[in-house]
């Protein structure tokens, strides 16, 4: 998507993000979420939901010659585990994991030689953004 490309929803910002099921581009998860109420209209050809043999699954870590990627723990990421516990007691959180596409999408990150890029491409999915912005609430609500 180009830098000339606005929300189909808000018409305010820059669109980041398309419905999976019409298409239209939209740029945060609160522009998906007034979309979906207002009602999405699928297009009229059929799309295929991505199946599990199209993501990559590890078996065995990567050798060292084999990835340049290199884990950094700096800290400025660090939530403390009581704050992480309040992720348990969250029903919302249990609902969006019952979804098997995010449980796939969980699973492609944790099984992941690149973590970095599966989180990349994750984040392009409402779904996943909608996973991540109920754990940030959570976190950050206590």
């Amino acid at each position: 998507m180009g830098k000339t490309n606005p929300c189909n929803v808000c018409s305010e910002a820059q669109a980041k993000y398309k419905c999976p099921g019409c298409l239209i581009t939209y740029c945060s998860v609160s522009c998906y979420k007034k979309h979906k109420l207002d009602g999405c209209e699928k297009p009229k050809t059929a799309f295929a939901v991505p199946s599990m043999d199209k993501f990559q699954t590890v078996s065995s870590p990567p050798e060292a010659s084999q990835s340049a990627f290199v884990l950094e723990d700096d800290g400025v990421d660090y939530v403390p585990s009581k704050k992480l516990h309040l992720l348990r007691q969250s029903d919302r959180l249990r609902d969006l994991l019952k979804n098997h596409h995010l449980q796939a999408y969980l699973k492609n990150i944790n099984n992941s030689s690149r973590p970095d890029l599966a989180m990349e491409k994750a984040m392009r999915e409402p779904l996943f953004i909608e996973f991540a912005d109920e754990c940030l609430r959570v976190i950050q609500s206590s």
